[in-house]
C-alpha cells in the first residue's frame, strides 16, 4: 500500500470528499463490510460511500483507483506539463525517466483520460491535460501555502491571540503594547475583550482567553504572571473640595469622607489592600458607593458623590472636575500584570509577553 505524507493526506481528503459523504441517516448505521474477492471496484465504491468520515483512513480505500490524485503524482504531472519533456521533468524532479513515465501512465488510468499526446517524439497536453494542469497547479500552490501557514502557526507567526484587559489599561497601555506587537508579528490577529480583573482571570483559567492584563498578583498555581507596571494608590477628590489644594493626603484625611471603591467581587486586589491600609491605622472607612471602573469613579467624584481611592493611572483620565493626589504614607503598590494559563500556553502568547518586555521591565 502507498504510504501518504501529510500533504498527500490533504489531497486525498480534498479529492475523495464524495466518497466520504453519505446520507446523514446512514451515518450511524453499520456499513457493509467489503469482501475483497466478491466486490468489484464499482461495488466497493458504492459500499465506501456509506462509510462515516473516519473510514476515509481505511486501508481498503487504496484499492479504489489506486489512491486517486495523490500529491506526488500531481507534482510529477505538473512538472511534465510545464516542461513538455519527460527527460527534463525527471531531471528537475530528481528521479529517473522510467518511474516518471509509469506514474503519469498510472495517473491517466486512475482518472480515465489521456493527459498527453506524443507526436513525432514531442509531448503535448490534451484538452483534459490542460484542465488538470490548471487545477493541479492551483491545488499544489494552495497546499504549499497551507503548509507555510501551519508552520507559521506553530512558530507563533500566524493565528489569533485572545487578550483580555481591564478598562483602565485599555486607554493607552494596551494600545501601546498592541502597536509594538503588531510591528513584530503583523500576521497574528489580536482579539480583544474588556473586563474586570476577576472576569478576565476566570476566562484565562478556563481557556477562553490566552492572556489577561489585570491589576493583581496571581496566586493560582495554574497561571503564569508577568508584572509589567507598578503604580501607587492615589486619592481622587472633587476639584472644589477642601482637600483638593493639598499636595499629599493621608488615609486619616479621608476617614470621614464618603468613599467610592470598586466592588470587591470585581476588584478584590484593590478593595482588600485599601481596607487593610485603613485597618492598619485603626480607621474604619465610610464606603458609600461601589463603582467598578476608574472612569466611573472619576465621574462620581466630579459629581460630588464622595472621594475615591484608585491607582495613580487615574491621572490619565482625570477631568477638570477632579484632583488626583498621592498619599503621604506608604501604601501597597498596585501591580498591572500579564497572566496566562501555563497549560494552554502558545508560541504566539510567549511572543506577546516578549514584546511586552520590550516596553516594560518586569518588576516583581
Amino acid at each position: 500500500m502507498t504510504s501518504l505524507s501529510g500533504h498527500d493526506t490533504i489531497a486525498s481528503l480534498l479529492t475523495l470528499g464524495p466518497l466520504r459523504t453519505g446520507s446523514h441517516k446512514m451515518a450511524n448505521k453499520k456499513p457493509p463490510r467489503p469482501q475483497d474477492a466478491a466486490l468489484d471496484d464499482e461495488a466497493l465504491l458504492d459500499a465506501l460511500a456509506l462509510l462515516p468520515a473516519e473510514a476515509a483512513r481505511d486501508p481498503k480505500r487504496d484499492r479504489i483507483a489506486g489512491q486517486r490524485l495523490n500529491l506526488t503524482r500531481l507534482r510529477y504531472f505538473v512538472a511534465v506539463a510545464e516542461d513538455l519533456h519527460f527527460g527534463r521533468a525527471a531531471q528537475r524532479l530528481g528521479i529517473s525517466q522510467p518511474p516518471l513515465s509509469l506514474h503519469i501512465k498510472a495517473l491517466e488510468e486512475e482518472i480515465g483520460v489521456d493527459l498527453f499526446t506524443r507526436v513525432n517524439r514531442k509531448v503535448f497536453l490534451t484538452a483534459s491535460g490542460r484542465i488538470l494542469h490548471q487545477q493541479a497547479a492551483r491545488l499544489l500552490d494552495h497546499v504549499q501555502r497551507v503548509d507555510h501557514i501551519m508552520q507559521g502557526v506553530g512558530a507563533g507567526e500566524y493565528g489569533e491571540l485572545f487578550v483580555g484587559c481591564v478598562p483602565s489599561a485599555m486607554y493607552d497601555i494596551l494600545p501601546k503594547i498592541m502597536r509594538h506587537f503588531r510591528g513584530l508579528h503583523p500576521k497574528v490577529h489580536l482579539v480583544l475583550k474588556e473586563g474586570h480583573t476577576m472576569d478576565i482571570t476566570d476566562e484565562v483559567v478556563e481557556g477562553r482567553l490566552d492572556i489577561g492584563l489585570v491589576w493583581r498578583n496571581v496566586s493560582d498555581p495554574s497561571l503564569g504572571i508577568q508584572p509589567i507596571l507598578r503604580e501607587q494608590f492615589s486619592a481622587i477628590v472633587p476639584a472644589d473640595h477642601r482637600l483638593a489644594k493639598k499636595k499629599t493626603l493621608s488615609l486619616r484625611d479621608l476617614a470621614s469622607e464618603s468613599l467610592i471603591l470598586p466592588p470587591r467581587k470585581v476588584s478584590p486586589y484593590h478593595y482588600d489592600h485599601i481596607i487593610a491600609a485603613f485597618a492598619k491605622q485603626g480607621l474604619n472607612p465610610r464606603i458609600e458607593y461601589e463603582v467598578p471602573t476608574i472612569l466611573s469613579q472619576i465621574g462620581f467624584v466630579a459629581s460630588g458623590f464622595g472621594v475615591a481611592i484608585s491607582p495613580s493611572v487615574a491621572r490619565r483620565f482625570a477631568t477638570d472636575g477632579v484632583a488626583v493626589i498621592p498619599f503621604a504614607e506608604e501604601m501597597p503598590p498596585v501591580i498591572l500584570s500579564l497572566v496566562w494559563n501555563k497549560e494552554r500556553d502558545s508560541n504566539a502568547g510567549e511572543q506577546f509577553r516578549e514584546a511586552v518586555k520590550g516596553l516594560y521591565r518586569s518588576d516583581s
